[in-house]
């Protein structure tokens, strides 16, 4: 991802989710920030889909014990735990308890999948044009071609879940967290979290 495609990556999540800033007292974007150099530290490629030169949307994977890019993933990490450095945070406790919240696979699935979908994000303006499904399709393919087998996805309520049951995933488990994403589901405190699977 060039520059000029994560400053577009990062006001579509700042748009889209909290991503622990109202937790953390943070001003800016810079938890924006920290999820994208999260999100390109783990993954093993990101595909984009857009219009001209606006970013539209994006999703990628990352792949269990990846010997790919370490390169550029310690590169990603590196900008990614300075970021964590920044006044902007004024609790990262409170920024580090809002990320464990969404860590929810269970012991049992722990060895189960080889690979996860690292992100896939699509601009509210340019929804129910199948931009989302054309991006996740192809994440599968090069996923496929990377040997992975079994594709975790981890979402909730407050987003579309059943879009993955529509792109051939299938639920193999369900749990609540607390409601993080404030606005999304009214004053609810906690939220349906799910575990998908795409086998390859």
């Amino acid at each position: 991802m060039y520059y000029s495609e994560m400053k577009q990556a990062v006001k579509l999540l700042a748009n889209e989710w909290n991503l622990g800033k109202k937790e953390c007292g943070a001003t800016g974007n810079i938890c924006a920030w920290i999820y994208l150099f999260t999100v390109l530290e783990e993954s093993e490629k990101i595909v984009t889909y857009k219009n001209g030169r606006k970013l539209v949307g994006f999703s990628g994977y990352s792949k269990d014990n990846s010997k790919k890019h370490l390169l550029k993933k310690k590169f990603y990490a590196i900008i990614k735990n300075k970021l964590y450095k920044s006044k902007d945070i004024k609790d990262l406790d409170a920024l580090k308890t809002y990320k464990n919240n969404y860590d929810y696979l269970p012991k049992e699935l722990e060895n189960h999948f080889d690979g996860e979908v690292s992100i896939l994000i699509v601009d509210k303006d340019y929804r129910g044009k199948n931009i989302g499904k054309k991006l996740l399709l192809e994440v599968f393919k090069l996923a496929k071609k990377d040997n992975i087998k079994y594709l975790q996805i981890l979402t909730d309520e407050s987003c579309n879940f059943k879009f993955y049951e529509n792109c051939g995933c299938e639920k193999i488990y369900e749990t609540i967290v607390k409601n993080q994403e404030y606005g999304k589901l009214g004053n609810i405190s906690s939220e349906r979290a799910f575990i998908y699977e795409k086998r390859l």
